[in-house]
Protein backbone atom coordinates (compact mmCIF):
# COMPACT_ATOMS: atom_id res chain seq x y z
CA UNK A 1 0.00 0.00 0.00
CA UNK A 2 0.84 3.25 -1.25
CA UNK A 3 2.13 6.17 1.91
CA UNK A 4 -0.55 8.55 0.30
CA UNK A 5 -3.19 5.57 0.44
CA UNK A 6 -2.42 4.91 4.30
CA UNK A 7 -2.08 8.35 5.26
CA UNK A 8 -5.85 9.05 3.74
CA UNK A 9 -6.87 6.09 5.56
CA UNK A 10 -5.12 6.89 8.81
CA UNK A 11 -6.60 10.07 8.52
CA UNK A 12 -10.25 9.01 8.11
CA UNK A 13 -9.16 6.79 11.05
CA UNK A 14 -8.18 9.93 13.07
CA UNK A 15 -11.05 12.22 12.00
CA UNK A 16 -13.74 9.95 13.10
CA UNK A 17 -12.24 9.50 16.42
CA UNK A 18 -11.70 13.10 17.18
CA UNK A 19 -15.45 13.69 16.55
CA UNK A 20 -16.90 10.23 17.72
CA UNK A 21 -15.36 11.16 21.00
CA UNK A 22 -15.93 15.18 21.23
CA UNK A 23 -12.25 15.61 21.19
CA UNK A 24 -12.67 18.40 18.70
CA UNK A 25 -13.58 22.02 20.17
CA UNK A 26 -17.70 22.89 19.70
CA UNK A 27 -16.14 26.38 18.24
CA UNK A 28 -14.34 25.06 15.11
CA UNK A 29 -17.14 25.01 12.41
CA UNK A 30 -14.63 23.98 9.43
CA UNK A 31 -14.45 20.90 7.91
CA UNK A 32 -16.88 19.21 10.21
CA UNK A 33 -20.16 16.97 9.98
CA UNK A 34 -22.59 19.51 11.32
CA UNK A 35 -20.63 22.35 11.09
CA UNK A 36 -20.25 24.76 8.30
CA UNK A 37 -20.07 28.65 7.32
CA UNK A 38 -23.76 29.29 8.09
CA UNK A 39 -23.26 27.24 11.99
CA UNK A 40 -20.19 29.90 12.39
CA UNK A 41 -22.33 33.10 11.12
CA UNK A 42 -25.01 32.25 13.41
CA UNK A 43 -22.66 31.80 16.67
CA UNK A 44 -21.07 35.03 15.71
CA UNK A 45 -24.19 37.36 15.50
CA UNK A 46 -25.40 35.90 18.74
CA UNK A 47 -21.94 36.75 20.61
CA UNK A 48 -22.56 40.32 19.11
CA UNK A 49 -26.23 40.54 19.72
CA UNK A 50 -25.86 39.30 22.92
CA UNK A 51 -22.71 42.04 23.98
CA UNK A 52 -24.80 44.96 22.25
CA UNK A 53 -28.23 44.27 24.14
CA UNK A 54 -25.92 44.38 27.38
CA UNK A 55 -24.56 48.10 26.28
CA UNK A 56 -20.99 46.67 25.63
CA UNK A 57 -18.60 47.90 23.29
CA UNK A 58 -17.93 44.71 20.76
CA UNK A 59 -14.34 44.39 18.55
CA UNK A 60 -14.52 41.47 16.45
CA UNK A 61 -11.02 40.71 15.48
CA UNK A 62 -10.34 38.27 12.27
CA UNK A 63 -7.30 36.15 11.99
CA UNK A 64 -5.54 34.35 9.38
CA UNK A 65 -2.67 31.68 9.86
CA UNK A 66 -0.19 31.77 7.09
CA UNK A 67 -0.83 28.77 4.84
CA UNK A 68 -1.58 26.43 7.39
CA UNK A 69 -2.01 23.25 5.33
CA UNK A 70 0.92 24.20 3.73
CA UNK A 71 3.28 24.98 6.46
CA UNK A 72 2.10 23.20 9.48
CA UNK A 73 5.26 21.19 11.06
CA UNK A 74 4.99 17.69 11.42
CA UNK A 75 6.89 17.68 15.02
CA UNK A 76 3.58 20.42 15.90
CA UNK A 77 0.98 17.46 14.91
CA UNK A 78 2.49 14.73 16.89
CA UNK A 79 2.54 16.91 19.67
CA UNK A 80 -0.73 17.60 19.48
CA UNK A 81 -1.53 13.84 18.82
CA UNK A 82 0.85 13.32 22.08
CA UNK A 83 -1.09 15.55 24.33
CA UNK A 84 -4.57 14.22 23.10
CA UNK A 85 -6.49 11.28 23.75
CA UNK A 86 -5.70 9.32 20.35
CA UNK A 87 -5.32 6.01 20.95
CA UNK A 88 -1.85 4.70 21.13
CA UNK A 89 -1.77 2.28 18.07
CA UNK A 90 -3.16 5.68 15.77
CA UNK A 91 -0.59 7.72 17.67
CA UNK A 92 2.10 5.33 16.33
CA UNK A 93 0.95 4.59 12.76
CA UNK A 94 0.96 8.93 12.61
CA UNK A 95 4.76 8.99 14.12
CA UNK A 96 5.70 6.16 11.86
CA UNK A 97 4.11 7.90 8.88
CA UNK A 98 5.78 11.68 9.55
CA UNK A 99 8.88 11.06 10.90
CA UNK A 100 11.89 11.10 8.18
CA UNK A 101 9.94 11.46 5.22
CA UNK A 102 11.40 12.61 2.33
CA UNK A 103 10.34 14.06 -1.18
CA UNK A 104 12.46 13.18 -4.43
CA UNK A 105 12.51 15.14 -7.53
CA UNK A 106 14.14 13.21 -10.81
CA UNK A 107 15.36 15.83 -13.49
CA UNK A 108 16.91 15.25 -16.47
CA UNK A 109 20.61 16.06 -14.58
CA UNK A 110 19.97 14.19 -11.60
CA UNK A 111 17.82 13.01 -8.47
CA UNK A 112 16.90 15.78 -6.29
CA UNK A 113 15.87 14.83 -2.41
CA UNK A 114 14.82 16.79 0.68
CA UNK A 115 13.45 16.21 4.23
CA UNK A 116 9.68 16.77 4.16
CA UNK A 117 8.90 18.22 7.66
CA UNK A 118 5.61 20.01 7.10
CA UNK A 119 2.37 20.37 5.28
CA UNK A 120 -1.08 18.08 5.45
CA UNK A 121 -4.21 17.18 3.32
CA UNK A 122 -6.00 20.43 2.41
CA UNK A 123 -9.32 19.94 4.70
CA UNK A 124 -7.52 17.43 6.91
CA UNK A 125 -9.01 17.96 10.49
CA UNK A 126 -5.84 15.33 11.22
CA UNK A 127 -3.37 18.64 10.56
CA UNK A 128 -4.59 22.55 11.22
CA UNK A 129 -7.66 21.65 13.36
CA UNK A 130 -5.65 18.96 15.65
CA UNK A 131 -3.30 21.85 16.27
CA UNK A 132 -5.97 25.17 16.47
CA UNK A 133 -7.78 23.08 18.65
CA UNK A 134 -5.42 23.69 21.28
CA UNK A 135 -6.23 27.04 21.11
CA UNK A 136 -9.46 26.88 21.00
CA UNK A 137 -9.14 24.73 24.18
CA UNK A 138 -7.54 27.72 26.11
CA UNK A 139 -8.48 29.54 29.05
CA UNK A 140 -9.52 32.54 27.94
CA UNK A 141 -10.76 35.71 29.22
CA UNK A 142 -14.73 35.98 29.86
CA UNK A 143 -15.40 39.28 27.98
CA UNK A 144 -13.14 37.15 24.51
CA UNK A 145 -14.88 34.58 22.38
CA UNK A 146 -12.75 32.56 20.22
CA UNK A 147 -13.97 30.52 17.10
CA UNK A 148 -12.71 29.49 14.03
CA UNK A 149 -13.03 28.10 10.55
CA UNK A 150 -10.64 25.70 9.32
CA UNK A 151 -7.16 27.77 10.13
CA UNK A 152 -9.40 31.34 10.05
CA UNK A 153 -10.23 32.52 13.28
CA UNK A 154 -12.13 35.34 15.06
CA UNK A 155 -11.68 36.76 18.51
CA UNK A 156 -14.80 38.85 20.21
CA UNK A 157 -14.01 41.70 22.60
CA UNK A 158 -16.44 42.92 24.44
CA UNK A 159 -15.94 45.40 26.73
CA UNK A 160 -17.61 48.59 29.06
CA UNK A 161 -15.14 51.50 27.60
CA UNK A 162 -12.77 52.26 24.63
CA UNK A 163 -9.51 51.99 27.32
CA UNK A 164 -10.76 48.70 28.57
CA UNK A 165 -11.64 47.54 24.65
CA UNK A 166 -8.06 48.52 23.50
CA UNK A 167 -5.86 46.93 26.76
CA UNK A 168 -8.56 43.57 25.90
CA UNK A 169 -7.68 43.41 22.45
CA UNK A 170 -3.81 44.01 22.74
CA UNK A 171 -4.26 41.13 26.22
CA UNK A 172 -6.42 38.40 23.88
CA UNK A 173 -3.95 38.90 20.50
CA UNK A 174 -0.87 38.75 22.95
CA UNK A 175 -2.38 35.63 24.42
CA UNK A 176 -3.25 34.07 20.46
CA UNK A 177 0.22 34.76 19.36
CA UNK A 178 2.19 32.74 22.24
CA UNK A 179 -0.27 29.64 21.53
CA UNK A 180 0.38 30.16 17.88
CA UNK A 181 4.41 30.00 18.31
CA UNK A 182 4.35 27.02 20.85
CA UNK A 183 2.58 25.55 17.89
CA UNK A 184 4.57 26.71 15.22
CA UNK A 185 2.07 28.72 13.08
CA UNK A 186 2.97 31.72 11.85
CA UNK A 187 0.24 34.90 11.63
CA UNK A 188 -0.51 36.86 8.93
CA UNK A 189 -1.05 39.90 10.79
CA UNK A 190 -0.86 42.11 7.44
CA UNK A 191 -4.05 40.41 6.52
CA UNK A 192 -6.15 40.61 10.14
CA UNK A 193 -8.96 43.49 10.31
CA UNK A 194 -11.43 44.10 12.73
CA UNK A 195 -15.27 45.94 13.14
CA UNK A 196 -16.07 47.87 15.49
CA UNK A 197 -19.71 47.57 16.46
CA UNK A 198 -19.90 50.51 19.05
CA UNK A 199 -21.29 54.70 19.06
CA UNK A 200 -17.83 55.12 19.88
CA UNK A 201 -17.06 58.65 17.39
CA UNK A 202 -13.38 56.92 16.90
CA UNK A 203 -12.58 53.62 16.24
CA UNK A 204 -9.47 52.54 18.54
CA UNK A 205 -6.23 51.54 16.82
CA UNK A 206 -4.98 48.33 16.72
CA UNK A 207 -1.45 47.75 15.54
CA UNK A 208 0.17 44.35 15.27
CA UNK A 209 3.66 43.56 14.26
CA UNK A 210 3.63 46.84 12.85
CA UNK A 211 0.59 46.58 10.83
CA UNK A 212 -2.49 49.16 11.66
CA UNK A 213 -5.73 46.69 11.63
CA UNK A 214 -8.51 48.09 10.19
Amino acid sequence: MSNVYLAKLMTQRLTYHLESTNSLNDRQHGFREGKSVDTAINELLRKIQTARRDGKHVLVLSIDIKGAFDNLQHRATLKSLDSSTCPININRLFHGLLQNRKVTLLTAQARATKDKKQGCPQGSCSGPALVTNEILNQVWSDNVHIQAFADDFVLVIEAETNKSLVEDTYSAITQFSSRCSENELAISTEKANYILFSKMVRSPKIIWNGYKNK
